[in-house]
């Protein structure tokens, strides 16, 4: 530092000084750290990816969230990898080599780690692993790397103008000093442009930098006034006309343009008076420094600020449309089901801690049903629309509407009494029943309760408001009941029929099995292999003669259909192996084990449907756990894979095979008893042998008629919904769809069914509890299991 001289020393200190003030600045958060703020943006963008996810997974679409992360992680390079966890540790997801970098990663605390959780309803599901590229790593560690080009651009500018401006300053201040004609060609060593004005303000010296400048010749500009030149934008003004003395300019800032009128230099601009020995004002000097780069450097920097705002603003608004798309039902814009349960327990918080009123209404469609069989899903689509769109238009701002689940809305209505509420849902139904659409409209029936009725929970104040709705329906539809209104005993009997908790919905509970997809699966078996799928549909029937002794209508379906596909993996088997007339080989029987396990990921992957799969997946498990890797053992085995389990045996022993024969029915039933109690559960197989001595199995009668697919199809769905009427009890639905299925048997001249539902609607009319319901609709899964029977044999024949 001794060596330096004393201009060079002063700006160093300049430098350093304007570097200190911008590493305070950026200290104590007066300056924003732009690492800071890709840490919560990542953080944000990664909880709202999570939201999504956990909204299909809820509604168990985990191969479409799989789609979704791995276009995220497209879009974002900063992303190494991401996962999907179950609380287990399984990875259920992984986009990139998540499972090698994360736990590194995330055991040296990388600031690129974020784990979101995910929960379904009110327990964990499991979490969202992201692993990005980390932000405070290297060089931007402990400071940025806009900082520290900032910083640099800062000490090289500073430090340049510090020294030029010094330089000329001390130079000019000394009293000891002048600008004598001698010293001219001292002045073209100057890096600023350097030009002498008289008291006239013409010019009478200038350094070859300057004339540069100017792109003129120098001697050209002697004696020429000086705001001749072609100055634009000087940032100063006149004062009564006249231009003021240039002895004033302190570091204004001049423009020179080219004849077409077009800037081609900037120029930070600094004079000094000349004085001559007596102190009189002889001229003035100024120094001309080229700033063009400069400015044209900031114009670009406050460009480039001026997008990053505008992408955080767009960042903002993504999120903001996905929080919303996250939280809503795509097709009425209503709140989805996960939203509504959680602002309903802050609700039900709310109302127990002060007081608040809380109204809870119930909105269903009539006969919406009749509306998509009628007129098609896209219709009943465009009516669900529609209703979505009138209650959000009438509801307040803070009330909360929600799709329910099908046809069914609910509105929660914080802060007004119960008679209030009854006059909204009253206006609701009217507006309803005012909706035109081609060739029909449509009527709602509407149940409200309030929390001061003496709900004990959430799921009873919903509950009270689902009988409501029952009621409404019984009388005739399209109208509005107050559960205070209900009578006491009515209200009793509707527990039979209530829906499924909200509240506490146990995991995997059931869900509707398309019959269309159980028709299409069991035909592709059936062109395999024709004997495969005759045996299917036998096991089918012994399956659902036994588990009626057990079970309700409904879960009867969910076994029968359980038995109907249980050996749909063979339609991978090669044909060589599936077809052969003989035993198989040790290789070909390894190979035809694996039809299980083939069965059991079509039967997840088609159906979504829990019960069915651990069914076909328990069924080959022995009652007394046969092996160590057996994860079940006695009544922990799903009662219908028991139930399987025999009617699978049975049928086995008794059927033909190209390599034995079939072994004679006793000998079948000692067998099953020999194995009672270690393969087969002894209970069951009582029951079993109970109902083949009896001969209370289908009757198939020996026929060759047979019908189209579409017949066969539309017998299918409407059992299926006979049977959740007759699980709830509700009478009025039973023969209303029986008298639909038996006017398709009529149609298609299907006479086994024609009787069976005639039988079954004398029956309900004249008896509507839910034990005949049930006694009838089992009636009627035989009959339809005789016609299937029947069909696939003719089929066989033909």
């Amino acid at each position: 530092m001794r060596n330096l001289s004393g201009i060079t020393r002063i700006s160093i200190s300049i430098t350093m000084l304007c570097v200190s003030v911008i590493l305070l600045a950026t200290l104590t958060g007066l300056m924003p750290d732009e690492r800071k703020y890709a840490a919560e943006s990542r953080a944000k963008l990664c909880e709202t990816i999570a939201a999504s996810t956990g909204y299909m997974v809820a509604n168990h679409q985990v191969r479409e969230a799989g789609m979704q992360l791995e276009l995220f992680a497209k879009r974002n390079p900063e992303l190494r990898s991401v996962a999907l966890r179950r609380p287990n540790g399984e990875m259920v997801i992984e986009i990139g080599k998540h499972a090698e970098t994360w736990d590194e990663a995330y055991r040296r605390e990388s600031d690129g780690c974020y784990t979101v959780p995910i929960k379904n309803e009110d327990h964990a599901w499991g979490e969202l692993q992201f692993n990005f590229q980390p932000i405070y790593a290297g060089t931007n560690q402990y400071l940025g790397n806009s900082l520290l080009r900032l910083l640099g651009m800062v000490a090289v500018l500073v430090g340049v103008t510090c020294r030029w401006q010094l330089r000329r300053i001390l130079k000019y201040l000394d009293p000891s000093r002048s600008v004598p004609p001698r010293v001219r060609e001292a002045l073209d060593g100057f890096a600023e442009g350097v030009v002498i004005l008289d008291t006239n303000d013409r010019i009478t010296l200038v350094n070859q930098g300057f004339a540069d400048y100017v792109k003129r010749d120098r001697e050209s500009l002697v004696g020429v006034s000086f705001w001749s030149l072609p100055w634009q934008d000087r940032e100063f003004e006149k004062e009564g006309g006249h231009t003021p003395s240039p002895h004033v300019m302190r570091g204004s800032r001049m423009q020179l343009s080219d004849d077409r009128g077009r800037v081609v230099g900037i120029f930070s601009v600094n004079s000094s008076p000349v004085m001559d020995d007596n102190g009189e004002y002889r001229g003035v000097m100024m120094a001309f420094s080229d700033i063009t780069q400069i400015e044209l450097n900031r114009a670009a920097l406050l460009s480039t600020l001026e997008d990053l705002s505008q992408s955080k603003q767009e960042i903002a608004d993504q999120n903001k449309e996905l929080q919303f798309l996250a939280s809503r039902d795509p097709l009425t814009s209503c709140v989805n089901r996960r939203v509504f349960f959680e602002l309903f327990e802050e609700l039900w918080d709310k109302a127990k801690s002060s007081g608040m009123p809380l109204g809870c209404v119930m909105v269903d469609i009539d006969f919406f049903k009749s509306i998509n069989d009628t007129y098609g899903h896209s219709m009943g689509d465009e009516v669900l629309k529609e209703t979505g769109r009138l209650l959000n238009s009438i509801t307040r701002e803070e009330d909360m509407v929600c799709r329910y689940g099908g046809e069914e809305f609910t509105i929660l209505m914080p802060g007004l009494e119960l008679e209030a509420i009854e006059s909204i849902s009253e206006r609701i139904r009217c507006q309803l029943s005012e909706l035109k659409f081609p060739d029909f409209s449509i009527t709602a029936s509407l149940g409200v309760s309030a929390f001061r009725l003496g709900a004990a929970s959430p799921q009873d104040l919903l509950d009270q408001a689902d009988k409501c709705l029952y009621v409404a329906k019984r009388n005739g539809r399209n109208q509005v009941v107050r559960y205070d209104r209900v009578p006491a005993d009515l209200v009793k009997d509707e527990t039979k029929i209530s829906r499924e908790k909200v509240f506490s919905e146990p995991e995997g509970s059931s869900q509707s099995i398309p019959y269309a997809a159980v028709t299409a699966l069991h035909s592709a078996l059936s062109y395999r292999d024709r004997q495969t799928a005759s045996h299917s549909s036998r096991v089918a029937n012994y399956a659902a003669m036994l588990a009626q002794r057990f079970l309700k209508p409904s879960d009867v379906y969910v076994v029968e259909i359980a038995a109907l596909l249980h050996d749909i993996g063979k339609i991978g088997v090669p044909d060589a192996i599936l077809l052969k007339p003989g035993k198989l080989n040790e290789e070909e029987w390894k190979i035809m084990e694996k039809h299980d396990q083939v069965g059991v990921e079509i039967l997840d992957k088609a159906f979504r449907n829990p019960t069915l799969t651990d069914i076909v997946r328990f069924h080959h498990f022995y009652y007394a756990a046969g092996s160590k890797s057996q994860s079940l053992a006695g009544d922990e085995i799903p009662l219908g894979a028991r139930i399987l389990t025999i009617a699978d045996a049975f049928d086995a022993m008794v059927s033909d095979r190209p390599y034995r024969n079939g072994m004679a029915i006793p000998e079948a039933l000692a067998e099953l008893i020999r194995c009672a109690g270690t393969q087969f559960d002894p209970h069951l197989v009582e029951h079993f042998i109970a109902i083949i001595k009896k001969g209370n199995l289908v009757h198939v009668e020996n026929q060759t008629q047979t019908y189209t697919n579409d017949v066969l199809l539309s017998i299918g769905e409407q059992v299926e919904r006979i049977v959740t009427a007759a699980d709830r009890g509700d009478s009025e639905a039973f023969v209303a769809l029986t008298e639909r299925l038996r006017n398709i048997a009529e149609q298609s001249n299907v006479e086994p069914i024609v009787a069976a539902t005639t039988r079954a609607i004398e029956a309900a009319n004249e008896d509507d509890q839910i034990e005949s319901l049930v006694k009838e609709s089992f009636e009627l899964l035989a009959a339809c299991r005789a016609v299937r029977i029947n069909q696939a044999d003719a089929t066989t024949v033909l």
